[in-house]
């Protein structure tokens, strides 16, 4: 069978979900150089909640008794057996969100570090200000991210270790010489719906690419290799869109649950991948946030987050080992509920990870910061006792293998949270 048709064929069976992507890596099957069929390194998973998610309502102080005064209708009550709105205690001080139960038990197995009061000194309310800043982890902000200068220190060639799930590529993988690849939902990335347009398609690629590159141009190789090996990487990455969980795990039908789905298939059959990102938004609950009925706005998002998170380790078996989710926002929320039934942007705000590898429990840093007036960030917002620069720092050493922190995070002199084994 010659190439054009090898091409059209692989790409007609992964849109019908036939071709086999073995979990030893990519696999010959459709065309693309078979992977080492030893396990792969480590991988860090990256979840961005964008709008800035209230940290007080997920992980929930209950034992602080100014939570309880600034949130008459929004505040989670504390744990009470068999209440169905109360909060999941964790550790007699905090306790999770009644929506996160599949998390709290991962909990309860030492799978989740959670950090309450994360944020940056002189922190920005700007959505826009603030993701930049933590994605870039420069201030002000840069043009690439934490993740890419992460990848610039690291040995050897850095295609094919990062993906992101997202529309565009965040800006904590930006500043690559050759962008990182982002696709919001890999099941939908065919390029023609017929056979005779995918045969036209593969044809016309296939002669495209099939010459010498022109000798004067300075990315010709570089753009013969990629269009080389288009279709391939279009299909195997379809294919990995349309796997079906493993393990008995079962993902929420939605946007969340699919790109997580999604990640774990790239987990278990993309050999070299290091860096997967992916975005959960709608956390700007300006109003109609709910409390602890599971009818609430912010319940809905958290039941989709933990029952997602659950399933994506579920599905990964064995390889959730090699596995390190790291979760963020921008900034939280006011302490104080507004008018509206919802909460205005704020500062500090909880982060988690979350896997078998991290070191479990609450993290805290300097102390929880407190909810009295006079302990709150201009009067109205949770203060910070972990900069975000220590997580990544923590994360980068011992998830990724980093030697040059002071590289990849200009400007930070502080220690860590060893919140990673």
């Amino acid at each position: 069978m010659n190439r054009r048709k090898f091409l059209a064929q692989a790409l007609g069976l992964a849109g019908a979900g036939v071709v086999t992507w073995p979990s030893a890596g990519w696999g010959s099957t459709i065309g693309v150089p078979e992977a080492p069929a030893e396990p792969g390194g480590r991988v860090l998973v990256v979840v961005f909640m964008r709008g800035g998610w209230d940290g007080l309502n997920v992980a929930v102080p209950y034992g602080d008794d100014a939570y309880y005064g600034l949130r008459p209708t929004l505040a989670i009550r504390p744990p009470s057996e068999g209440s169905a709105t109360s909060a999941l205690d964790l550790d007699g001080f905090f306790g999770f969100h009644p929506s996160l139960s599949a998390l709290r038990d991962m909990y309860q197995s030492g799978q989740v570090a959670i950090m309450p009061a994360v944020q940056y000194a002189g922190a920005s309310t700007s959505h826009f200000v603030g993701q930049d800043i933590i994605e870039s982890a420069v201030m002000p902000s840069a043009d690439t991210g934490w993740l890419a200068r992460h990848l610039l220190q690291s040995s050897g060639n850095v295609t094919g270790k990062a993906l992101s799930l997202t529309d565009q590529v965040p800006l904590s993988l930006a500043g690559l010489p050759t962008p990182v690849p982002a696709f919001p939902d890999l099941g939908s990335l065919a390029m023609a719906s017929s056979t005779s347009d995918r045969n036209m398609l593969a044809e016309v690629v296939t002669r495209g690419y099939a010459a010498a590159p022109a000798s004067a141009n300075p990315y010709g190789a570089a753009l013969q290799g990629i269009g080389g090996r288009l279709l391939d990487e279009l299909a195997a990455l379809q294919v990995a869109g349309q796997m079906t969980p493993e393990n008995g795990a079962a993902y929420p039908t939605s946007g969340f649950g699919r790109q997580l789905r999604q990640a774990a298939s790239l987990v278990k059959g993309r050999a070299g991948l290091e860096l997967i990102s992916l975005n959960y938004g709608g956390w700007d609950t300006h109003s109609g946030q709910g409390g602890g009925q599971a009818d609430g706005r912010m319940s809905q998002l958290l039941a989709v987050f933990s029952d997602s998170v659950n399933a994506f380790f579920t599905d990964l078996g064995g390889d959730a080992s090699r596995v390190t989710l790291l979760v963020m926002s921008e900034f939280g929320r006011t302490a104080a509920e507004n008018g509206s039934g919802g909460t205005d942007h704020g500062n500090a705000t909880t982060w988690m990870a979350i896997g078998p590898t991290v070191n479990g429990g609450i993290h805290l840093g300097n102390g929880w910061p407190g909810l009295q007036p006079s302990q709150l960030r201009d009067g109205r917002a949770l203060a910070h006792t972990i900069d975000f620069r220590a997580i990544y720092a923590n994360v980068l050493t011992r998830c990724l293998g980093a030697t040059n922190l002071s590289a990849v995070l200009p400007g930070y002199g502080g220690g860590m949270v060893d919140v990673v084994i």
